[in-house]
């Protein structure tokens, strides 16, 4: 059984997928995500700073190009369509050429978004699933630019319930440093954490990135926010704007 080509972590055995659970889930809400990404990025059309004048003098379009490129559809459409036909030749389906046109770009979005989602169980079965979960990756990257959502990259932890034989729930849980042993439900499979058990579970858990703020990680390892703050500059600990990497604090703590 070799390891996920993506994160590298153990598939489970049995398994006909080449990639493990969680990077299967991770496509699957990419690709569910795209036509609200769509939608959203209308709304961002313009700049979030008024157009008069770049670092190099030159005045700006007023306009938010990577939204409005993402607004055409293009982006979306000309990768989805690609992938879509490659999957309806090796499945033998029919062709895109006999697939009825939808009425407005964004039908079009929800149409060859619901095919993808509806055959990626036999996408990941086959040797080029990884090239197709990193172009979703990418797409949906561009698409989180263009709609402005910029989501906080850790104080939430995947739901780490075991669904069924080859299935972890994975659902996002929000993890806050107020009260680390407060009960939290998970909102997919409604299993109830606290937030400590958690990210000891995502400790543990190969490949699992950890990062919280000075506060939640205080709570956790039974410090004061200013022993944290001083142990994360003199560490080096990896920092994304507030938030630092757990796993790297306790690691470089113990081995110091």
């Amino acid at each position: 059984m070799s390891d996920c080509p993506i994160c590298q972590r153990k598939r489970k055995p049995d398994t006909k997928w080449l990639v493990c659970d969680p990077c299967a889930t991770r496509v699957r809400q990419r690709l569910a995500d795209l036509p609200a990404l769509h939608k959203e990025a209308h709304y961002c059309l313009q700049p979030q700073r008024g157009g008069h004048g770049t670092n190099s003098g030159e005045p700006t379009s007023g306009v938010n190009i990577t939204a409005l490129d993402f607004v055409a559809g293009q982006a979306i459409l000309n990768l989805l369509h690609e992938w879509e036909k490659l999957i309806r030749a090796e499945r033998q389906l029919a062709p895109p050429a006999l697939i009825p046109k939808q009425p407005s770009i964004e039908a079009e979005v929800l149409a060859t978004v619901t095919f993808h989602i509806r055959h990626l169980p036999w996408t990941l079965e086959q040797n080029w699933c990884d090239e197709y979960i990193r172009e979703i990756a990418q797409l949906h990257s561009t698409g989180m630019a263009a709609a402005r959502r910029f989501v906080d990259p850790t104080k939430r932890i995947p739901c780490p319930t075991t669904v069924s034989e080859h299935e972890t729930c994975n659902f996002p849980i929000p993890v806050k440093g107020n009260d680390l042993l407060e009960p939290v439900d998970c909102k997919r499979c409604k299993t109830q954490w606290t937030p400590a058990r958690l990210i000891a579970v995502a400790m543990t858990t190969p490949g699992q990135e950890v990062w919280l703020d000075i506060e939640a990680i205080s709570g956790w390892v039974g410090l004061s926010e200013k022993q944290v703050r001083r142990i994360c500059k003199k560490l080096h600990i990896p920092k994304r704007g507030q938030l630092f990497d757990v796993v790297a604090f306790q690691k470089a703590r113990f081995d110091k």
